[in-house]
């Protein structure tokens, strides 16, 4: 990773007071991920986060512009961690770097997969929202990308295509998120079990 995602820190220690733009995205997201945009009005999300609906449109003008931020808000959050995490493990053996950044990872998208349901259905009608959901995917899997190569550059792992490593490991985080989602599939093991094993393949492959 670059010096300059090397700088992140969005793990401070403390409370902070939310201003009132972060209480709507805040409710946004979650009004949003509960009754999908049609269902999400603007009274809801003003309740939920303690405002005048009014408030609502002088900042964020319309609905639709709302939930384009409140994407914006969850792709950023989403490649701070994962630059965070990139960034703590730069020197830290590979295999133990994966695990972390699938546990972690698994967690976080854990947390927002009614919302990125919710994207996905919208996206099938609105393809802004789509475009907004594959730019996030992509950015995603370009960083991940970046972390191979550099892996690749220090002889710490064989010459492969890091865009094929940063899309595999991606893949098989999101699909454990989605099968314990829609199937209440959780492998019958803890993250740390899961990803542990899945390390070790990763690393290792199946052959004898």
């Amino acid at each position: 990773m670059d010096g300059d995602r090397c700088t992140i820190d969005n793990h401070n220690e403390g409370t902070t007071i939310k201003t009132v733009e972060e209480r709507i995205l805040d409710a946004a997201m979650v009004i949003f991920s509960k009754n999908g945009y049609n269902g999400a009005t603007t009274i809801k999300i003003a309740e939920k986060a303690g405002v005048n609906e009014i408030t609502i449109f002088r900042k964020f003008k319309s609905k639709e512009n709302l939930l384009k931020t409140v994407i914006q808000k969850n792709q950023s959050e989403t490649l701070e961690t994962l630059d965070y995490i990139l960034c703590m493990e730069k020197s830290a053996d590979v295999e133990d770097c994966i695990k972390t950044l699938g546990i972690t990872l698994n967690q976080f998208l854990d947390e927002r997969m009614d919302f990125v349901f919710m994207m996905a259905t919208e996206g099938r009608k609105r393809p802004e929202i789509m475009d907004l959901f594959t730019q996030f995917r992509r950015k995603l899997i370009g960083h991940l990308s970046e972390y191979f190569q550099e892996q690749i550059n220090q002889g710490n792992i064989r010459k492969l295509d890091p865009d094929l490593l940063a899309m595999t490991l991606f893949n098989f985080i999101f699909s454990k998120s989605l099968s314990v989602k829609i199937f209440k599939d959780n492998l019958i093991k803890d993250d740390l079990e899961v990803y542990g094993e899945y390390t070790d393949i990763f690393m290792r492959g199946i052959a004898l």
